[in-house]
């Protein structure tokens, strides 16, 4: 078999998103344009990393990657974030992974979220600085509106419509404040909310490319967290469906303080039960132990995650990953 390693450029867009269509038909082809668009917006350093097989002009396989403003130690760096990592099923076990990951190992500037248990597995014989880091966790948080959502779902009824309120309370000095206007946000500096070494800036480029100018903006909810009137953190929400039920994903949260962390939890779980649903999903690299209000399980699946850059591992270990850093609240659920 004689084939093609090429880097992506703007002009194969049609044919990739075909592509990553046909071998992912279930996935919506909005969030798959939508991703391919980010990298045409980005620069050569981002499309000579993103590589495409060929064989008699046809793609048999791909790896693409999207850019990523990670601050270490208050410095920001450049990252890419890798996803959609395919070979075709009639091309598995010809050497078509070892060609896309010999164009991997030319840098290592890269990280991977949810990289799938087959991957895990080949991936280390081939990635030269393949660095796994702490994985994922799910959890779910449960409200007594679990019971007549059951109800509700053994008897046929349609779902409720989600509504987010302009505004909540969580406790006498505690609520939340729905975002109406990107600059209502007072954003800290350089985008770094927390006292880790490593962080995924969120500033207001992040926010508008993340839940503004993705293709269904109105799905998102962005609430800030305010005590005694004062911000100390956001949380952002949106309705989606998993194993079947529907329920609320607590997609990103930040706050000053890590100690404030579980206000992400208690949030996300008032604006659920004001639209009478009994589930939260969220996806965090935290490791929380058990909580009680609201009731919250950890659960045992994990989500793998890995590093190109061993020297920064003890950093990464201690990062907050969630939803918003991948491609997980595309694919990982509905």
């Amino acid at each position: 078999m004689q084939t093609q390693t090429l880097s992506y450029t703007p002009q194969w867009h049609a044919r990739l998103l075909d592509y990553m269509k046909e071998v992912y038909p279930h996935r919506d082809i909005r969030y798959l344009d939508w991703w391919i668009t980010n990298i045409d917006q980005s620069d050569e350093e981002c499309w000579e990393k993103c590589v495409i097989i060929l064989d008699n002009e046809q793609i048999i396989g791909c790896t693409t990657v999207n850019d990523a403003r990670i601050l270490i130690d208050s410095e920001e760096k450049r990252f890419f974030s890798r996803g959609n990592t395919i070979v075709s099923p009639n091309q598995r076990g010809k050497g078509i992974s070892k060609k896309i990951y010999n164009r991997v190992n030319l840098y290592d500037n890269w990280f991977s979220v949810g990289v799938t248990d087959i991957a895990w597995k080949i991936q280390p014989k081939y990635v030269k600085r393949f660095t796994p880091i702490r994985p994922v966790n799910v959890y779910i948080s449960v409200n007594w509106s679990i019971c007549m959502q059951l109800l509700r779902k053994i008897f046929g009824f349609q779902p409720v419509t989600c509504q987010y309120p302009e505004h909540l309370s969580v406790s006498r000095y505690e609520k939340l404040q729905k975002v109406s206007d990107i600059n209502q946000i007072a954003f800290p500096s350089q985008g770094k909310w927390m006292k880790d070494h490593a962080e995924f800036i969120r500033d207001k480029v992040f926010f508008l490319k993340r839940y503004y100018d993705v293709y269904s903006p109105e799905r998102y909810a962005i609430y800030q967290y305010l005590l005694r009137g004062k911000s100390i953190g956001y949380v952002v929400v949106r309705t989606t469906t998993y194993k079947g039920l529907e329920m609320l994903s607590l997609v990103d949260y930040r706050f000053f303080s890590r100690q404030d962390e579980d206000k992400a939890f208690k949030a996300a779980a008032k604006i659920a039960k004001s639209n009478n649903k009994g589930l939260v999903i969220t996806l965090s690299s935290r490791e929380y132990t058990f909580r009680l209000l609201p009731l919250t399980i950890k659960m045992k699946k994990k989500l793998n995650c890995v590093i190109g850059t061993p020297e920064y591992k003890d950093s990464f270990n201690n990062m907050l990953i969630t939803s918003a850093d991948s491609d997980l609240d595309f694919v990982y659920y509905k």
